[in-house]
């Protein structure tokens, strides 16, 4: 056998830390890793091996544990390619070759548990995780608790609705923070939840963002309002005739997004048009007439003073570290989660070592790393 180069070596290790890190995200509600670190990995990974399982993997597999009924989407529900700058996104536009006139939509890129409503006859029938793209749990019995969710649409039409379900910020911040990571994990748990009946769902909202029917909407910009009108939520949205105006867009966006009741990293720039869109077609099931931008994270150093233990009102003991005061994306952080006993051995923490704090999406402190260890 023949003995592996460093480059092949460097692919297994990326490919290993990457699949760990997006089966916890999906089927666990969690990582053992930041979205930034995770980016980083994968970007590496795609310089190296651009057609990796690791690179072009959408969602992740329902977990062989889930005692949710599997079902296949009629559609593959895929994922967006994603660019990390403004020149990124240049490029990216010149190359999706529709600069001529073309109108885009710009809109935001929700930090949410994916999430397909099925109707038939204009009556829901059947909510769908997004799984591997191909393959989701059938998780109904919770979901239909949203009350954001309507049960009938106006018309006795088939339809398929896709969006994303979250947690309010407010939300999370008053009965979940001392247990759960962030509200987007609190979500994809509770969807998942079989305690309590899936009674946590009432505290959950669903933003749609697309919708699929025959005779339906032509346009990204039409299928919003249509969704409107049928009494769904969802997000802000913003017609750009260049990419200077999806620059300013993104930018607008980004400004105001901790004022937000729901968290956001990043925007989605679309071809308005439909028509344009299918044409452009797609690739390792992202489509190419789409891309998602997202945000950097502000991040500052601090030092931990110590760590404390505490308890929520579930009983489950959590430890927090507690660091020299430190500004972090315009709020003073003093304070900062660990939420478990992995995470704490994981980052090594002693009294007065350096670490590199983040607001992740402008909300949750969060440490991303021990400088010293």
């Amino acid at each position: 056998m023949e003995e592996r180069t460093g480059g092949e070596k460097r692919i297994e290790e990326l490919r290993v830390r990457l699949k760990g890190a997006r089966e916890a995200y999906y089927n666990l509600s969690g990582s053992p890793m930041s979205d930034q670190e995770y980016d980083a990995l994968k970007d590496e990974l795609a310089r190296l091996a651009p057609e990796d399982h690791e690179v072009t993997a959408v969602g992740a597999s329902v977990s062989k544990f889930s005692v949710w009924e599997k079902v296949r989407h009629e559609i593959p529900m895929g994922s967006l390619g994603k660019v990390n700058s403004e020149s990124e996104y240049r490029e990216w536009a010149e190359k999706a070759e529709f600069g001529g006139g073309q109108v885009m939509v710009v809109t935001h890129k929700i930090d949410g548990s994916s999430m397909e409503l099925v109707y038939k006859s204009g009556a829901l029938v059947r909510c769908v995780t997004r799984g591997d793209g191909v393959i989701g749990e059938d998780v109904t019995d919770n979901v239909v608790k949203i009350s954001s969710i309507p049960r009938m649409l106006k018309k006795p039409v088939d339809a398929t609705i896709r969006g994303e379900v979250v947690m309010l910020k407010d939300v999370f911040a008053e009965k979940y923070s001392s247990e759960y990571a962030n509200p987007r994990n609190t979500a994809a748990g509770k969807v998942r939840e079989k305690k309590g009946g899936g009674e946590a769902c009432k505290d959950l909202v669903f933003l749609a963002y697309w919708v699929m029917m025959d005779g339906g909407p032509k346009t990204v910009w039409a299928s919003m309002g249509w969704l409107q009108k049928e009494k769904f939520i969802v997000p802000d949205y913003f017609p750009c005739t260049n990419a200077d105006a999806v620059c300013e867009a993104h930018a607008a966006i980004g400004a105001k997004r901790g004022s937000l009741e729901y968290e956001i990293d990043g925007t989605v720039v679309s071809v308005n048009s439909l028509e344009v869109l299918e044409e452009m077609g797609s690739h390792n099931m992202r489509p190419r007439g789409q891309v998602a931008w997202k945000f950097d994270a502000a991040t500052c150093e601090s030092r931990v003073v110590d760590v404390k233990w505490q308890v929520g009102p579930s009983g489950r003991i959590t430890p927090v570290a507690v660091v020299e005061p430190v500004g972090v994306g315009g709020v003073t952080v003093t304070n900062v989660s660990l939420h478990n006993l992995s995470m704490f051995r994981e980052l090594r923490l002693t009294r007065g070592c350096r670490v590199l704090i983040s607001r992740r999406n402008d909300v949750i402190p969060f440490i991303e790393k021990n400088l010293d260890a």
